[in-house]
C-alpha cells in the first residue's frame, strides 16, 4: 500500500511506472495490492521511481534489516546492480554490524 500512495503522491499512474520500470500495468497493479511480491532487484529501483525509501517499505519493526538503512535514490540504484554474491555479503555485514551495536549498547 505504501508503495501504491508514494506513487500517487507523485503523480504517477500505473502505466508510466509499468514502462519506467519495463514492466506492464497489471503487473504492476498486482505488485501494489500485495497479489504479486515485487522482486527483490526490482525494489530498490520502484522506490526510487515513486520517492520513497527501502526502509519505508519494511516499516521500523525490521530494526535487524539492511533495508533500515535509508539508501537514498542513487545508492539503492546501485545496490540493485549488484550481483547476488556482493548483496549477501553487504547484508551480512550490515546484520554483523547491527548485532555488535546491539551487544555495546
Amino acid at each position: 500500500m505504501l508503495r501504491c500512495n508514494a506513487r500517487k503522491r507523485e503523480r504517477m499512474t500505473i502505466a508510466q511506472l509499468a514502462r519506467q520500470l519495463g514492466l506492464v500495468s497489471s503487473q504492476i497493479s498486482k505488485m501494489e495490492t500485495g497479489v504479486q511480491r515485487i522482486p527483490a532487484d526490482l525494489l530498490p529501483v520502484w522506490c526510487e521511481a515513486v520517492g520513497i525509501t527501502l526502509a519505508e517499505v519494511y516499516g521500523v519493526e525490521n530494526l535487524h534489516h539492511f533495508a533500515q538503512i535509508p539508501f537514498p535514490p542513487f545508492l539503492a540504484r546501485l545496490y540493485s546492480q549488484l550481483p547476488e554474491e556482493f548483496r549477501r555479503h553487504i547484508h551480512r555485514v550490515i546484520e554483523s554490524s547491527y548485532q555488535l551495536w546491539k551487544s555495546l549498547r
